[in-house]
């Protein structure tokens, strides 16, 4: 997979599984859904679920993307992660959007909670693509 297939493959609306590492050394692994912004994975999570603090303790986190329709695809992509508290209503409204179209996502982030969210950005380090 070209840089330029792994970007288009990551801006669609895909299910990933990001993994972060407990403060015991054991791997934490959930599915999320996430944006590419061209340089950062943005994931939105809860103020003081695991994801957040293990992305706290550790710095680093994993995402993996992949697609089993059709032919199997995937990217997997690891590095830091930062956590920027809290959320602002126009990334999260850029995430539903993605996922769920924009009529949808207005009525959902009209409701409010972001407030208690925060946004880990994973800076990919090391890419490893599907041939």
């Amino acid at each position: 997979m070209t840089p330029e297939q792994r970007d288009a493959f990551l801006r669609e609306p895909r299910t990933a599984v990001l993994s972060t590492l407990r403060a015991n050394g054991s791997i934490h692994s959930v599915p999320v859904w996430f944006r590419w912004d061209g340089s950062a994975l943005r994931i939105i999570t809860d103020r003081g679920s695991a994801k957040h603090r293990n992305a706290v303790g550790s710095g680093r986190a994993s995402l993996c993307v992949d697609e089993r329709v059709g032919h199997f695809r995937y990217v997997t992509a690891e590095g830091p992660v930062r956590v920027e508290d809290i959320v602002t209503r126009d990334e999260r409204l850029a995430l539903h959007t993605l996922y769920r179209g924009p009529e949808a996502a207005e009525k959902i982030v009209a409701q409010g909670g972001h407030e208690k969210m925060v946004l880990l950005v994973l800076m990919p380090e090391r890419w490893l693509p599907s041939r």
